[in-house]
């Protein structure tokens, strides 16, 4: 699929290394310093060509994103979609810095030929589910339950909210610090959406309450913003739906490794009982 997807940009066809298999894989040419990312499925098209759509727009809008190659991409003729980026060379960062770049996404109008989709977790959390044959039927069962009981709980609690651009998925993962530049660029633009900015604060609050951030970390965030996303009464029902959301995603690898699978239980375990503690690993 990469190769036939190089062949059509006019890159290389060898040469391309893993770097992750994740919600894509994403695969390094070194020579070229170019980035591919290819999608678990054909219904990721749209949200491919989305991607780099948002990549451009935002570069001509001032913001510091990861840049595409510059080609019509993804590839139509290709099963699964495949694109292109210039690799970005950095050091992760703060939570601030992740602050300081979604301060002023917010504030962004996108133009109209984007057609940003509505903020929807939970059609990504059904994928996931489809895409993870080695679950059990009782516990796909029990997850798309959750799944539908949060989907009649979030609209009420976002209900008469300012839509704002969205990254969808504002985790400090998503963004790298050029530390000659000292400037942070923000990765992973697939998920862009229009919705409450909540959405987008609430991540890092989630990861100080799994122990992933400090206190003062979490604390530089909010001043960094100007907001407190843990003091916002939609806060409780935002949270649980990231947490169902950060589970699903795990569900998908759970033949990848017998460390993921146990990792999964536990988390199904904590979804089961909202008393129990977080004592979750990031993946």
């Amino acid at each position: 699929m990469l190769v036939d997807a190089a062949s059509c940009a006019g890159l290389p066809q060898d040469g391309w290394r893993t770097v992750r298999i994740g919600e894509r894989a994403v695969f390094r040419h070194d020579a070229t310093d170019l980035i591919a990312k290819v999608g678990r499925s054909a219904q990721r098209f749209a949200a491919a060509k989305r991607e780099v759509r948002v990549a451009r727009w935002l570069t001509s809008s001032g913001l510091p994103v990861e840049r595409p190659f510059d080609v019509a991409q993804p590839d139509a003729t290709c099963a699964l979609p495949v694109t292109f980026w210039h690799a970005v060379a950095g050091e992760w960062t703060t939570p601030d810095r992740l602050a300081e770049i979604l301060r002023e996404l917010h504030k962004l109008t996108p133009p109209a030929y984007l057609a940003l989709p509505k903020l929807d977790p939970f059609a990504r959390m059904r994928e996931r589910l489809v895409s993870s044959p080695g679950l059990k039927a009782e516990v796909r069962d029990e997850l798309e339950s959750m799944i539908a009981r949060q989907e009649t709980e979030l609209p009420v609690a976002l209900a008469g909210r300012e839509d704002v651009v969205l990254h969808g998925d504002a985790n400090i993962g998503n963004i790298l610090l050029l530390t000659a530049e000292d400037e942070a660029i923000l990765l992973d633009l697939e998920g862009f959406c229009l919705g409450p900015r909540i959405w987008d604060l609430m991540i890092t609050a989630v990861y100080r309450d799994l122990g992933w951030h400090t206190e003062a970390e979490y604390a530089a965030f909010c001043a960094a913003y100007g907001e407190t996303p843990s003091d916002d009464p939609a806060f409780p029902t935002v949270a649980a739906v990231q947490q169902l959301r950060m589970v699903c995603w795990l569900a998908q690898r759970t033949g990848d490794y017998p460390v993921i699978a146990e990792e999964f239980a536990t988390r199904l375990a904590d979804l089961r009982d909202p008393a129990r503690p977080r004592l979750w690993r990031p993946y």
